[in-house]
């Protein structure tokens, strides 16, 4: 039996999930990330509420909104950076310089985590001056992050900052699309 359904893009990662209309519409309209449950586990992932599609119910997966008091905090001067290109999920799909980005606040050091493709962080020519690049333009440190089929981070970036996002949860850290300026 089809149901109406919006669609969900995993933050990490490539895929597709869907997730009930009335359960998304259920919720306040700036909720754009949701922990959806997949293969038993619950994956962070940006709802796309511009249309709704007919699946097969079967398709449907569960979904709750991220709690907020369940994200790191970011530091102030990496929001405000965020905050100033941050875009919408429509805008953000005709962005081409839109990326998934976390700013976050590890031992007093503030940086920015980016998902690339996990080719860039295997190259490291090509991961360094990427990150070179985020850093001019964003002002803080940046940590590039790619993930291997089963979901596991690789990151490129400065060691020590490394070693600190060596505990981090990937799904606990506070996604959102990023236009650069």
């Amino acid at each position: 039996m089809s149901t109406w359904a919006y669609r969900c893009r995993p933050c990490q990662g490539e895929g597709e999930w869907w997730v009930a209309r009335e359960r998304v519409d259920e919720l306040p309209p700036g909720v754009q990330l949701l922990q959806v449950h997949v293969d038993g586990d619950w994956r962070l992932a940006q709802v796309d509420r511009r249309q709704a599609v007919a699946v097969d119910g079967l398709l449907l997966r569960d979904a709750v909104p991220v709690p907020a008091d369940q994200l790191p905090p970011a530091p102030a001067a990496a929001v405000a950076a965020l905050a100033a290109t941050a875009v919408d999920a429509p805008a953000a799909a005709a962005q081409a310089q839109t990326l998934q980005a976390a700013a976050i606040s590890l031992a007093g050091r503030h940086l920015v985590v980016v998902l690339v493709p996990l080719a860039v962080v295997h190259s490291a020519g090509e991961a360094g001056m990427l990150a070179a690049d985020l850093r001019a333009r964003l002002g803080v440190d940046v940590v590039l992050m790619g993930q291997d089929d089963d979901g596991s981070p690789r990151y490129h970036g400065e060691p020590a900052l490394l070693a600190l996002l060596q505990g981090v949860p990937v799904d606990r850290m506070p996604w959102q699309a990023l236009r650069l300026p």
